[in-house]
C-alpha cells in the first residue's frame, strides 16, 4: 500500500498528482494545501470520491505551519499503519516572473527562498522519521534551475535562483539520507499548462504527471541525487 505525501495539492501539478494517484485504491494520499480558506473545491471533490485522499494544511512558507505538520501526518499514518513511501515537494512560487538580474527585489528573493528552498528542506527534516526504508523524495524543480538550460532565459531571475538553490538542497538531502537508503531527486515537470505555467506552456498536466510517476517508480538507489525531466531524461546541472 504505497503512501504519498505532497504539498501544493489543491491546484495545478499538485492536484493532477492527486487525481492520478487516487484512481488506484491501493494508494494512500496525504494532500497538503496552504490553507483550507484557499480554493480547494476540486481537491475536496476528490476526497469525497476517493476515501484514500486525506487533505491537510501546510503552508510551506511558514515555519509554524511546518512545525505542526508532524502531528497531522502522524495521525493519518497511525490509522493506516504505514510509513511514507513517496514525499513530493510540489508547492512553489514564481511571483515576480518579469524580474532580471538588474531588478531583483530583496523581499521577493526572500519569499522565493523561504517557499522554494527552506520549505522543502524543513518538510523533509520534519517528516524524516516517517520515511519508509527506500522511500523517494522528489523536489519539483524546473529547467530554469539548470545552469545549462536557463542560459538564454531573459526573465524569472529570482525564481531561477531559488530553483538552482533547491537543486543544491536536493544533493545535500541525497547525501544526508543515504544511510536510510532514501532516494532524493530533482524533477523538471516541463513547461506545464497550469495557471503558474502561463501562456506558451506546451505540456499537458496529465502527460507531465504520468511521466513523473513513471520515473519515480523506477528509481534505484544509485539514482539518488540526480536531476530528471518528466520524460525520464537527465537534466544537465
Amino acid at each position: 500500500m504505497p503512501t504519498y505525501f505532497l504539498t501544493g495539492a489543491n491546484r495545478g501539478i499538485g492536484l493532477e498528482f492527486v487525481r492520478q494517484l487516487s484512481a488506484n485504491n491501493v494508494n494512500t494520499i496525504i494532500a497538503a494545501v496552504r490553507s483550507r480558506k484557499s480554493d480547494t473545491t476540486a481537491l475536496k471533490a476528490l476526497t469525497k470520491e476517493h476515501t484514500n485522499v486525506h487533505m491537510i494544511e501546510c503552508d510551506v512558507s511558514s515555519m509554524d505551519s511546518i512545525a505542526s505538520l508532524e502531528f497531522r501526518v502522524a495521525e493519518i499514518l497511525s490509522k493506516t499503519g504505514e510509513n511514507l513511501n513517496y514525499l513530493f515537494n510540489v508547492a512553489g512560487i514564481n511571483a515576480t516572473s518579469a524580474d532580471t538580474s538588474l531588478s531583483i527585489d530583496a523581499n521577493s528573493l526572500k519569499n522565493h527562498m523561504d517557499t522554494n528552498v527552506l520549505g522543502p528542506a524543513k518538510i523533509v527534516e520534519t517528516l524524516r522519521q516517517y520515511l519508509a526504508h527506500g522511500a523517494v523524495v522528489m523536489n519539483l524543480s524546473s529547467g530554469l534551475g539548470s545552469m545549462t538550460v536557463a542560459t538564454d532565459v531573459p526573465k524569472c531571475c529570482t525564481y531561477s535562483i531559488s530553483k538552482a538553490a533547491q537543486n543544491m538542497l536536493s544533493l545535500h538531502q541525497a547525501r544526508d539520507l543515504r544511510r536510510s537508503q532514501v532516494i532524493v531527486i530533482c524533477m523538471d515537470p516541463g513547461w506545464v499548462k497550469t495557471a503558474m505555467g502561463g501562456k506558451g506552456a506546451m505540456v499537458e498536466p496529465e502527460v507531465s504527471i504520468h511521466g513523473m510517476l513513471e520515473v519515480v517508480r523506477e528509481l534505484k538507489r544509485e539514482d539518488s541525487g540526480k536531476f530528471y525531466r518528466f520524460d525520464g531524461g537527465v537534466v544537465p546541472w
